[in-house]
């Protein structure tokens, strides 16, 4: 009978502690002896040997694993500082699996990693599908949480938050819309989970946008780099505006390639960001199709962060469809680190969010502070396959209204989470 590593748990455990893992086996018998090795990718546990020449795979020993009955093997092993092992099992002279553990301190433990996504519509302006009906096929994808964000409307992610939250809790359909101006230029900013809309300010009292507007430009010091100071007083305004509402201020997709050019000055792109005029902006944004627009704006936060200028980063599918094939829908995506969904919004604040551009679920690029992007890279290789599969389930309980399928889908998320987390 062919011997078979079933599982290996959990995956994630706290730093500087002693802990144990679990592997179940198929077709091992008494007689074998189940080695496991452990082998620190970052902080090595055993110093560099002088001899010129070292075998990489003698380095690190095999040490036996524990009989725990039933197919079940288990191995202390005292995990240290903040980084990902290689993991390997073998049986006499086969290797039966070579997987990976990750370690993290206690201050990242008690994170959740949300998948969501900021910047997105629905049939309500010009997307394909009902809020719900797009909730729903963002959470088939593994998704934690989106913001419905419908040109110049508010209102349908009212309709999609509601509608979600019939049947759970689990998953979060924030506030939202994609706010434009009426006479000022063309341009595009996200107001994410604000307490109301700035859109209907705007179209129905333009008298007290012209004021502020006037206000900013008399008593902001705009930079001498902007040529247009009014477009930039403006978009200071939407910024504030939604600001005031509770909301996080969203600079959308600056290189976006319209109407013959970027959709913003890249001179003021530049100041607002120096300026830290929004809390957040898209480095990598849906609109993009041939790669150039996340290819500069990319460039262009190497470049503010070497002059020491940092921002907070996000991925945005921009997404009109969750089923064409030119759509951008789960290619770009941000991932936040927060205790809980009410966290969401300060943690993108704060800068504990990636952008992600995934070529598909097993190949990505990665953006943002390194301690984040190699615990996320970790887990969109070892934890999102599976979690996609258990709410690929719900979303289908919840599209079906089956209240009993929808709990019983999310006690299989929260059973996988129990067997992956160690904590």
């Amino acid at each position: 009978m062919k011997k078979t590593v079933l599982e290996v748990y959990p995956k994630v455990f706290l730093a500087d502690k002693t802990q144990t893992i679990y592997a179940r086996l198929d077709g091992v018998t008494a007689n074998d002896k189940v080695m496991i090795k452990v082998q620190p990718k970052e902080i090595y546990a055993i110093k560099h040997t002088k001899v010129y020449r070292v075998d990489e795979e003698e380095r690190y020993p095999y040490f036996e694993m524990k009989a725990e009955g039933d197919g079940v093997y288990s191995y202390e092993y005292a995990f240290f500082d903040e980084q990902k092992y290689d993991v390997k099992i073998m049986i006499g002279e086969e290797r039966l699996i070579w997987t990976y553990a990750y370690s993290v301190r206690p201050d990242l433990a008690i994170k959740k990693a949300f998948k969501g996504d900021t910047h997105l519509h629905s049939n309500r302006s010009d997307g394909e599908g009902s809020p719900y009906e797009v909730a729903c096929q963002y959470r088939a994808a593994g998704y934690d949480f989106i913001a419905i964000t419908d040109h110049h409307l508010f209102a349908p992610s009212l309709e999609g938050k509601a509608a979600v939250e019939k049947w759970t809790d689990a998953f979060r359909v924030f506030r939202g819309e994609e706010v434009h101006n009426l006479s000022m230029g063309y341009f595009h900013i996200i107001n994410f989970d604000g307490d109301s809309s700035v859109n209907e300010v705007i179209e129905n009292d333009y008298a007290y946008v012209e004021k502020e507007v006037r206000r900013i430009l008399a008593e902001d010091k705009i930079p001498d780099t902007v040529a247009d100071k009014t477009d930039y007083a403006f978009r200071v305004f939407v910024a504030r505006e939604i600001q005031k509402r509770n909301g996080v201020a969203i600079l959308a997709h600056p290189y976006w390639d319209v109407y013959g050019e970027y959709h913003m000055p890249v001179a003021t792109t530049e100041a607002l960001l120096k300026e830290g005029v929004f809390d957040a902006w898209e480095l990598l944004a849906g609109d993009d199709r041939d790669g150039n627009g996340d290819n500069l704006q990319v460039a262009l936060w190497n470049d503010l962060l070497a002059q020491g200028y940092t921002s907070s980063v996000l991925g945005a599918s921009d997404s009109h469809s969750c089923t064409r094939d030119d759509s951008l829908f789960n290619h770009q995506f941000s991932m936040v680190f927060a205790e809980n969904f009410d966290g969401v919004k300060s943690a993108i604040k704060a800068g504990d969010c990636v952008a992600v551009l995934s070529f598909n679920d097993e190949n990505f690029w990665v953006f943002g502070a390194y301690r984040y992007v190699k615990y996320a890279r970790f887990l969109l290789k070892e934890y999102f396959p599976r979690y996609k599969v258990l709410t690929k389930k719900h979303a289908a309980a919840m599209l079906a209204g089956d209240g009993k399928a929808v709990t019983a889908a999310e006690n299989e998320i929260a059973a996988y989470n129990k067997l992956f987390f160690a904590y």
